[in-house]
């Protein structure tokens, strides 16, 4: 009895396609598993772009910032209410925060894998994972290859542990509720996700 069939137009085609088909037999199971290369190309990563502002507060002058904190009203102010010196403490930060640390904005891209969900854990092992790639970008060792090579490992696994924790989470957020549940599993299988091919890559499937 045939399970699976690999299928196309022509020999040519074909051979562009699929390759390196191959049988194999497993032990749990009577049928064997058949699979092969498809010359697909991948869908594009989604990313999209937002606009932030922010302030550089790392570059800000301590000795300065604390000297104009003390000159400034909050220091004169002290026959005002609690709200009305909580307006004062507002307004005076943030003018001393403009002078030493004006807002700026910028342009930040966000990719396909949200990043915001990631643990400490995960984080702090992405971060050991670029610093240990631009030292073994900067001197060519073989000991700082396979130090970033096993960064590699590590923040893969963190990173996977860390996913799977949230899912749970969310999935354990909705239980008891049948549409949650599936509106979860829906958004976390991305069911609904269309892909759209240009004319070449029609042609060429």
């Amino acid at each position: 009895m045939t399970l699976d069939l690999i299928l196309s137009r022509d020999e040519q085609i074909h051979e562009q396609l699929v390759s390196k088909v191959a049988v194999q037999s497993v032990c749990f199971s009577d049928h064997h598993l058949l699979t092969c290369r498809l010359g697909v190309p991948l869908p594009q990563p989604v990313t999209t772009t937002y606009t932030v502002t922010y302030r550089s507060l790392r570059k800000i002058d301590t000795v300065a910032f604390s000297a104009d904190i003390l000159q400034s009203r909050l220091y004169g102010e002290l026959e005002l209410d609690a709200d009305g010196h909580a307006d004062l403490f507002d307004m005076e930060v943030k003018r001393v925060l403009d002078i030493h640390a004006p807002l700026r904005t910028g342009r930040r891209r966000c990719g396909q894998h949200d990043s915001s969900h990631l643990s400490d854990e995960a984080r702090q092992a992405k971060q050991q994972r670029r610093r240990l790639e631009r030292r073994y970008r900067q001197t060519g060792l073989q000991s700082d290859k396979e130090d970033y090579l096993s960064a590699c490992s590590t923040a893969r696994e963190s990173i996977l542990k860390s996913r799977a924790d949230h899912i749970k989470s969310e999935l354990d957020e909705a239980a008891g509720d049948v549409r949650a549940t599936w509106r979860t599993a829906q958004r976390l299988l991305h069911s609904r996700h269309k892909v759209v091919y240009d004319d070449a890559q029609c042609a060429q499937l």
